[in-house]
């Protein structure tokens, strides 16, 4: 293999093979970010590459500042062996629209031809550190059965037990020994006070704890993980939360990001009774099942599924409304607010797709029965429909 070049968009790998990276899980959401943190006085060591820049075959590791400060950028410079472009130098937004750049941090691998031969490796670097070299096809093979081993013989010890740290907190700050959620259903939630999202996602999450607490009391636990900034704001967001905790700044939150790929807030993670991971996409779940998602599994969501479309039978998969001047499909569309009574809609809706125009079933259904019984009232037995809540069915 010919010599490569490492190009590494806001982040910067320093002289001794760690590498810097923005911690930006402390403030990104799923709402409209601000500007990216920046690379050098947001950065947080979080793993070692090794002794990689002694390796013949890279021949340069190059930085590409995001910084909007040009002291830290200096200040971050002072800490790093590798080249970096000037501060604020024109190339860089090229750079940045060139490869792409959708998040940090962004790891390029160029080759001695100079053209690309891996856009982004963070992620496989962020898992594997070294062992990622040299991001080749059958490298990366190599590292998905590594990985997939690793999922086959999870435990919940294995992923919330680091040295002494085996515990987590109730909200009077007693310890709870992890050996005690051992056979439960658990549920990581990564969430933080200053998130408006994970608000408003909050009380539904609450609701369904509760809900499934009240059929069995040892089933489930959930267990917060804040991204809150401070003591305080941790302890004024978790006393309103029935469930446990990691410790405010306990260093477990960064393997357990890492491992779970925590790029928004709110996330819900879902782990099973055998200390494997159900789905990483609990949240979705809570959000368009509530208490009824659980235990989270596969096949729990097939039944759901197949409901859902029983529900559906007899529906008519296109009709036209008089709210709206365009065909409306039966479609599928999880949540959704409807454009007719201005009230949130899930699962099943009349949708116009080029005009982004919802109606609830009972809306859509509910008000061309109306009009049909005013023509005919006997006809109304026969093709009418009846709605209940967001349930119609055939009178």
């Amino acid at each position: 293999m010919g010599s490569l070049s490492i190009i590494t968009l806001g982040f910067i790998p320093s002289f001794n093979g760690h590498i810097i990276v923005p911690n930006h899980f402390e403030s990104l959401s799923e709402e409209a970010a601000s500007p990216p943190p920046s690379p050098f006085h947001s950065g947080t060591i979080i793993w070692c590459l090794g002794p990689i820049g002694s390796n013949d075959e890279f021949e340069e590791v190059v930085g590409i500042p995001l910084d909007s400060d040009e002291e830290a950028y200096k200040k971050g410079l002072e800490s790093v062996a590798w080249l970096s472009l000037p501060f604020n130098d024109k190339s860089i937004n090229k750079l940045a629209r060139y490869f792409e750049l959708s998040g940090l941090p962004t790891l390029v691998i160029i080759g001695e031809d100079g053209k690309t031969l891996h856009s982004n490796v963070a992620e496989v670097v962020e898992e594997h550190g070294i062992a990622a070299y040299p991001f080749t096809p059958d490298k990366f093979a190599e590292l998905s059965e590594i990985d997939k081993a690793k999922e086959a013989s999870q435990t919940l010890e294995s992923i919330l037990v680091s040295g002494d740290q085996d515990f987590v907190i109730a909200k009077d700050g007693v310890k709870v020994p992890v050996s005690e959620l051992v056979g439960k259903t658990i549920l990581l939630y990564f969430s933080a006070h200053w998130c408006p999202p994970c608000r408003a996602f909050l009380p539904k999450l609450i609701d369904a704890y509760q809900k499934i607490k009240e059929k069995d009391n040892n089933a489930l636990e959930v267990i917060f993980i804040s991204s809150d900034r401070d003591q305080d704001s941790f302890e004024a967001f978790f006393g309103g939360m029935p469930w446990l905790a990691l410790p405010f700044g306990d260093s477990r939150k960064a393997f357990l990001s890492r491992k779970f790929k925590v790029s928004g807030i709110p996330k819900l993670v879902a782990i099973g009774s055998s200390g494997r991971t159900v789905t990483k996409e609990a949240r979705e779940l809570v959000d368009l099942h509530g208490a009824d998602a659980y235990p989270f599994t596969e096949e729990r969501i097939k039944e759901l599924e197949a409901a859902e479309e029983e529900i559906a039978k007899g529906w008519p998969q296109k009709l036209k409304h008089e709210s709206h001047e365009h065909e409306l499909v039966l479609t599928r569309r999880r949540i959704y607010n409807c454009d007719g009574c201005d009230e949130e809609g899930r699962v099943w809706s009349f949708y116009c797709a080029d005009c982004d125009f919802d109606l609830h079933p009972k809306c859509a259904l509910e008000k061309k029965e109306s009009k049909h019984d005013e023509a005919n009232d006997e006809d109304k037995s026969k093709h009418g429909w009846v709605c209940d809540g967001e349930v119609c069915t055939k009178a």
